[in-house]
């Protein structure tokens, strides 16, 4: 029996490979911003201080993580409070949206380990289950989890018995693609939910997203597998099943699919630049030099690595972007 290859990404991808924690880093299939070292949440943290001092938000805001793997950029931005403004540590709120119990259990247990009872993180199954008054979300590759299907022309993807093959396309990706003028690619599919829910769940908010993507398309399928950091293209993998939920499957985020989609459920679009762009007007270097003035020389070249690694092209890519909706009262 043939699936479309939407059901056989999910599977793949939300129901295998990111149950347990990814394999980030040296030793895992692919890095990332958070596998850098603390550098990336301390300056999300710091960026975040920066718009309490504005007034943009009280400092009893509620701090919202989706798709926190196992809980290190949560521990970095609650580090990075620690650092610049202890005293809001009572006041702020601190959450992640994690389905995985499993996951929790994990995240749970580095918090404790990291700062003991100093410090209390709540789950949430899901975004419905969320009501806040003020809310700053963060997340990291979080959009190229959303399930997709791939097009090419007339055709669409789909999966029997971890083969690929093209069929023709249904009526509601069509009209999909037509909508954000795909003839070539990736559709990401939920996205209008989970935007909906994203407004829903708080009356005031920032949401704050860094993918691989662009904002122009590509015409083109970037449909990807990483594992042990080598990069495959699964219509040229022999045998899938080998692969399948135990390795990485990604594609670059169409982010003007992500712009329409944000704005037409009533949240407003506010920035979008490259990730190392945003490491920079976020106040890294200014984390460098805090660091530098009292941290020690082991830490500031530690952390000057790390800068060097966020804002070279050579490391993430011209491709790493981020994106940033809000909803004012």
């Amino acid at each position: 029996m043939s699936i479309k290859f939407s059901s056989y990404f999910n599977e793949w991808l939300n129901e295998n490979y990111y149950k347990s924690p990814a394999r980030v880093g040296k030793s895992g299939d692919f890095y990332t911003s958070v596998s850098v070292g603390p550098l990336f949440g301390v300056t999300l943290a710091y960026h975040f201080l920066n718009l309490v001092g504005k007034g943009e938000f009280s400092p009893h805001v509620n701090i919202v993580e989706i798709g926190a793997n196992d809980g290190a950029m949560m521990c970095d931005f609650i580090s990075g409070i620690f650092t610049f403004r202890p005293e809001i540590l009572k006041t702020l709120k601190f959450n992640i949206i994690e389905p995985h119990e499993n996951l929790k259990e994990i995240q749970t247990q580095n918090f404790k380990q990291k700062f003991g009872d100093e410090v209390c993180v709540k789950h949430f199954n899901s975004l419905k289950e969320c009501g806040f008054n003020e809310a700053f979300f963060i997340s990291n590759e979080l959009l190229d989890c959303f399930a997709c299907e791939v097009v090419d022309g007339g055709k669409m993807l789909y999966v029997k018995d971890d083969e690929l093959f093209w069929d023709s396309i249904n009526s509601d990706t069509l009209a999909t693609c037509k909508k954000f003028g795909v003839n070539k690619g990736e559709v990401m599919l939920g996205l209008k939910e989970f935007a909906n829910d994203i407004k829903n769940c708080a009356n005031r908010l920032k949401f704050i997203t860094f993918d691989y993507g662009d904002m122009s398309r590509r015409d083109d399928i970037t449909l990807r597998v990483y594992k042990d950091h080598k990069v495959f293209s699964p219509f040229e993998l022999a045998n899938l099943k080998e692969y399948f939920g135990i390795s990485d499957i990604t594609y670059d985020v169409n982010f003007a699919q992500v712009e329409e989609e944000f704005e037409s459920c009533g949240l407003k679009f506010k920035s979008f630049k490259k990730h190392s762009v945003a490491i920079v007007e976020f106040g890294g270097a200014e984390v460098l030099e805090y660091v530098l003035k009292n941290g020690g020389e082991s830490a500031y070249k530690s952390f000057l690595k790390q800068f060097k690694f966020l804002t070279s092209p050579e490391f993430l890519g011209e491709r790493f972007k981020m994106i940033e909706f809000d909803k004012e009262i």
